[in-house]
């Protein structure tokens, strides 16, 4: 009888097993022929995309589509590598983790503890830094574009002459806002550095890359520490959304903790398998398994106290269902995805050779996840209309660059009621709970999720997405910056239209009035635009270089100076007698629009260019 009962029990369980078996076969035919059926809607608009869908243990799918080299007809393969951009941080979560098991480092002990003397120089604040701080983009550095991205062919700072050359201000105590620091995510790397007596990139080699069988991938900005990697990266074109070749963009970037990990799909995959939690076995990353778990515990909050947004360096992704989390990465040319459900321990990967590249990174994302109902989000206490101005927290509030605070990252706010907003940059956000809204899949962000944050008196103070916090500013502020901005381009076209009259009147041999005066300083009205304008499009481009900003912020100083004495030399022909009105004008009307070009030169701070 006995037996009886144990042939029905184990036979109930090979069925049930069997069962469990075929529905997990059915699940994963069905997601490989929806992305199949996925890539085929957008194959039009497709340079490569890689992809993986995994557990610990098993790999679900792991495709490559599309080409390289779309010219030259290459296939992507598994062979080929991609630049993962941002995803690299990852590796600083876990180091830092490692590190912690080792009772090396204290995530919340001051960052000044393991640095040398002296080695920040710009912050503002006495309060702490700590590795918690750098890991959730919590320290308060302002953006930092200057190197952040140079060509191959140049010598390369190393990464202590780098973070030292290229410091970015802190404009914000330590645990206020949330701001994505590349910077702070490098500093991070170099205390790794000092604690370990390894070069970051060894490292990682040693402690994440050996262990998890990683051969195919390089981290150093030149690509020398894999030099297979080094040769297949030669092969692998960048493209635009709109599939413009970009060529092979051989940029390196002197930050590489932040974002410089370059390697196959198999790879990624290898590193996000790692990252799945498994409660029979110890993670091959980690001593302990319960360091895994301590690693996804939240690190910054969203506005209601409860939802967390960072995980030691890993982003919530609230729009997809589960627990999700992980980083997405982009360089110039390439785009890339990490994200595991730690919920149902599964996890994709996705590498793509264009540029902020979204219909497979965040689109494809939701469609293999789903989307999340936001049910279990409740920010009900910020709940409040929002008609007003914000600001990025991640821009730059000092130095030669500050224009751009106005320029990419204010947003006018606009709500007619709680269920939409609207902001021209983001287009219209979609209120999916109380005082949490969605940008939707066709916006230049898609899915990303949206807190409201109220003051005591009920107002709106400040909007926090994913990487960043956008702050309240007045309306009296954003209008004063957009008229002296305006006014600036007026002098501009004054200066020019100035020199066209001279030269023109000068051929003509027509008697002119202070023509040495008046010709230089509307050549220093125009130069100085026009070298601010360099600087804005170098920045905006990431390859401005210190030397040239460095030249380029001498240049405005210089020609700040010129157009100061200048005017003042036109002033003092005021006292000149028997001055005609159309002289008179010929003083006075320049005079005002070098009053105009000082006002920007001082308020936009374009002379500090050492910031």
């Amino acid at each position: 009888m006995k037996k009886y009962i144990s042939s029905v029990i184990i036979t109930i369980l090979l069925l049930t097993m069997s069962a469990s078996a075929l529905a997990e076969d059915r699940h994963t035919s069905e997601i490989q022929a929806m992305i199949e059926q996925f890539i085929q809607q957008y194959s039009d608009t497709t340079a490569a995309v890689s992809l993986s869908v995994f557990t610990d243990k098993e790999i679900l799918l792991e495709q490559s589509h599309g080409y390289i080299n779309i010219a030259e007809n290459i296939h992507n393969t598994p062979d080929a590598v991609f630049e993962w951009g941002s995803v690299t941080k990852l590796f600083l979560s876990v180091g830092s983790m490692q590190l912690v098991e080792r009772g090396l480092l204290d995530l919340n002990e001051n960052i000044q503890a393991y640095l040398p003397d002296e080695f920040l120089t710009k912050l503002k604040y006495d309060d702490p830094i700590t590795m918690t701080h750098l890991l959730s983009h919590t320290a308060g550095f302002q953006e930092a574009v200057i190197e952040l991205f140079v060509s191959k062919d140049r010598r390369i700072r190393t990464l202590e002459e780098s973070l030292r050359l290229l410091q970015p201000a802190q404009v914000f105590r330590s645990g206020e806002v949330t701001t994505y620091s590349n910077f702070g995510s490098a500093l991070a790397g170099y205390i790794i550095e000092q604690i370990s007596g390894l070069p970051y990139y060894a490292y990682v080699h040693e402690h994440i890359f050996a262990p998890l069988g990683m051969s195919a991938t390089a981290l150093l900005p030149d690509l020398s520490d894999n030099l297979w990697v080094k040769s297949q990266r030669e092969h692998t074109n960048c493209y635009s959304l709109d599939l413009q070749d970009l060529g092979t963009l051989d940029l390196a970037i002197p930050w590489y903790p932040a974002g410089m990990a370059t390697g196959t799909i198999s790879d990624l995959r290898k590193f996000g398998q790692a990252l799945i939690p498994d409660t029979s076995s110890t993670s091959p990353l980690f001593l302990f398994a319960h360091t895994l778990g301590e690693m996804y515990t939240p690190t910054s909050f969203y506005p209601n106290g409860e939802t967390g947004r960072n995980f030691h360096g890993f982003w919530a992704e609230l729009h997809l269902a589960g627990t999700v989390i992980g980083h997405g990465g982009n360089t110039i040319g390439m785009s890339a995805m990490l994200l595991v459900d730690i919920e149902n321990s599964f996890g994709t990967v996705i590498i793509t050779n264009q540029a902020g590249e979204q219909i497979y990174n965040r689109q494809m994302s939701a469609m293999i996840f789903g989307m999340s109902d936001f049910s279990d989000i409740d920010n009900s206490e910020n709940d409040v209309l929002v008609n007003t101005a914000f600001r990025s927290a991640r821009t730059f509030q000092r130095g030669m660059l500050r224009l751009h605070a106005l320029m990419g990252n204010t947003m006018p706010t606009f709500q007619q009621n709680k269920d939409i907003i609207s902001i021209p940059i983001f287009g219209e956000l979609h209120r999916v709970a109380s005082g949490v809204y969605i940008s939707s899949e066709d916006s230049m962000i898609s899915n990303y999720v949206f807190f409201l944050a109220s003051n005591e008196a009920g107002r709106a103070e400040r909007i926090s997405m994913m990487f960043s916090d956008y702050i309240r500013v007045s309306w009296g502020l954003v209008i004063f910056e957009v008229i002296i901005t305006l006014l600036l381009i007026v002098s501009g076209i004054y200066g020019t239209i100035v020199l066209i009259r001279l030269l023109v009147n000068k051929i003509r041999k027509k008697e002119q009035s202070f023509v040495g005066i008046r010709t230089g300083i509307s050549a220093a009205l125009l130069l100085l635009i026009i070298n601010s304008v360099i600087i804005a499009i170098s920045a905006m481009s990431m390859i401005l270089s210190m030397p040239m900003a460095t030249i380029l912020g001498v240049i405005n100083i210089l020609l700040s100076l010129a157009v100061i004495v200048c005017t003042i030399m036109l002033l003092l022909k005021m006292k000149t007698p028997d001055l005609s009105k159309r002289q008179k004008r010929q003083i006075i009307t320049p005079a005002i629009m070098c009053a105009i070009v000082v006002v920007n030169v001082i308020y936009w701070q374009f002379w500090i260019f050492w910031v």
